[in-house]
């Protein structure tokens, strides 16, 4: 099959940014010394009908107004609209991070900026890429075999499913994770692992995660203090652990780029769980709702719980290829005594919850059901940097109907520096577009406007994409028949050089009971637009403003890149 075009800026749309190119250098000076306004850049403005429109997009502090989109719009004689600044903005404003915007006065270029034309350097620093080598001979096969399989979603199966894995360890258990913090998850792996004759095998990402102070993650436990010593306690040369390793100015070297962003556990050698869900509260809620007599699930529970996607197989082949690389990673982390990186994140001020609507009045929640089969299925096992791209591009080449497309973002810059395997993903999903085939996208409803702007600006119509709460799942289901899910974020290092994990089922039933999953997310948990209110960082000492809540920046902010 021929490659699909990579898609670049229409002469059309650059027209259409003229006006805006000529008034935002004047726009940036005359705002520049005002309170409040974090960054000034080309992009859209969404209105609840119609087109976007080219705009100058002028980001605030969260929670103020210093500035009015038609007093602006009447001085300059062209569309403004004022945001929220992302969380990336007002670190870079305070000089905590690289600029990934252009603030008032300043020269650093925004992606959407750079892709319009522009000469200035681009303020992303370019995706990076790690050390790591594949294996020689690589050990990817397609597998078709009977096993018995489960395929379940989060919040409400979640943990109930991976209880009962992680409780049938007779003798090993060896886990790639991302994060592992969730109380009730350890206790489980204490009790399966601690055994006498038992081992257990673990590599992390080397950023541990701190304590949540509130919201949904508030009782999580601190991997350093709280996992890991209990575990070397009990069961001394029987658990082993190590920091999987990153590229940084210390370690050049270092095996991935930005994260270790896998979760993927083997038990026993014959069996194993992947999904595109940590080990934390957030992703796994200690809920049992399909249980007989099941305690009430709390309150917005599925917008405050993420959507994951999990699968448990009973295959030997398949678990011990993951087992294989597993393996490999912490042998190669542990021989570049990988080390945990301290990471002092600020805390964020997020705008509290609307009031829900009375209890009699307030549709109930649609809950899912695991699948359960027995049979042979078909699963190609895919892992990055090995071979996700050039599989997922095929897959999405594949598709005569539809594409159904989910995941926490879409972090494409439209510029040299996106990797080439990343464009021809994004060339693959606009030609489903531009052939008319069902496309829908959904991202999480915390999605970065420009990253909207971006692929809007690119011919991406903004009717195919909605935004969900705690939309955390990486999913896309290709003509009802066909679907891949695991941890790959849409990002350059996470379709490229992060380590990451998922499976492509060319199944028909696991697509269709997953597309039901979909259709209700489409239909009743994502809206339109992304969210208008954004988190503001807090300052040390700083008292809560009115309307907003303080909480941990990993309470909002779980995935690294």
């Amino acid at each position: 099959m021929d490659q699909p075009a990579i898609p670049t800026l229409s002469e059309d749309v650059k027209v259409s940014f003229e006006p805006i190119m000529r008034a935002i250098v004047p726009a940036r000076q005359h705002l520049g010394a005002t309170k409040d306004v974090v960054a000034t850049r080309p992009g859209y403005n969404y209105t609840a009908a119609g087109a976007p429109v080219p705009a100058i997009v002028v980001s605030v502090t969260p929670g103020t107004a210093p500035v009015q989109a038609d007093v602006l719009a009447a001085k300059f004689a062209v569309p403004f609209t004022v945001i929220d600044a992302t969380v990336e903005e007002q670190l870079a404003a305070d000089d905590k991070q690289p600029v990934a915007f252009s603030t008032p006065g300043g020269s650093m270029a925004s992606a959407f900026e750079k892709m319009l034309g522009g000469d200035e350097p681009l303020a992303f620093l370019p995706p990076k890429t790690g050390a790591y080598e594949e294996p020689n001979p690589p050990n990817l096969p397609l597998v078709k075999e009977k096993m018995a399989l489960t395929i379940c979603v989060s919040p409400e199966a979640g943990w109930s499913e991976l209880e009962t894995f992680i409780g049938e360890t007779t003798s090993t258990l060896t886990v790639a994770m991302y994060q592992f913090t969730a109380p009730h998850i350890f206790e489980a792996i204490e009790a399966a692992v601690t055994p006498a004759g038992r081992k257990f095998e673990l590599i992390l990402h080397p950023v541990p995660e701190k304590p949540a102070k509130s919201g949904v993650k508030a009782k999580d436990l601190d991997e350093e203090n709280d996992v890991i010593p209990p575990l070397e306690e009990k069961m001394k040369k029987r658990f082993e652990q190590t920091w999987a390793t990153l590229v940084s100015k210390q370690n050049p070297d270092g095996l991935f780029a930005s994260a270790y962003h896998i979760k993927v556990a083997v038990r026993d050698s014959t069996a194993f769980w992947l999904s595109s869900g940590n080990w934390q509260s957030s992703n796994q809620p200690d809920v049992h709702p399909f249980v007989a007599h099941p305690d009430e699930l709390p309150p917005q529970f599925q917008r405050k719980y993420n959507r994951d996607y999990h699968a448990i197989i009973e295959n030997e082949t398949l678990a011990q290829i993951f087992e294989f690389y597993i393996k490999r990673d912490f042998e190669l982390s542990a021989a570049q005594a990988g080390q945990a990186v301290s990471f002092s994140a600020p805390d964020l001020f997020v705008p509290e919850e609307q009031e829900e609507a009375p209890v009699e009045f307030a549709a109930p929640p649609k809950l899912f059901k695991p699948l359960r089969l027995d049979r042979e299925v078909s699963v190609q096992p895919l892992l990055t940097p090995d071979n996700y791209a050039e599989n997922v591009i095929k897959l999405i080449k594949s598709a005569k109907e539809s594409v159904w497309f989910q995941n926490q973002y879409i972090n494409f810059r439209g510029t040299a520096d996106d990797f080439p395997e990343f464009k021809l993903l994004i060339g693959a999903l606009k030609d489903k577009i531009d052939k008319g085939l069902d496309v829908r996208i959904i991202c999480r409803d915390m999605m970065k406007q420009e990253s909207l702007d971006v692929l809007v600006a690119l011919g991406f119509p903004k009717d195919v994409f909605r935004f969900q709460p705690a939309c955390h799942n990486k999913t896309i289901i290709i003509d009802g028949k066909t679907v891949v899910f695991g941890s790959h974020n849409w990002s350059n290092e996470g379709v490229k050089t992060n380590r990451d994990a998922s499976l492509i089922f060319a199944d028909p039933e696991i697509a269709a009971y997953l597309a039901q999953v979909y259709d209700y997310d489409w239909n009743v948990l994502a809206t339109a637009h992304p969210t208008r209110a954004r988190p503001r960082v807090a300052k040390d000492n700083e008292a809560t403003p009115e309307g907003f809540s303080r909480v941990a920046f990993s309470s909002v902010f779980e995935d690294g890149e």
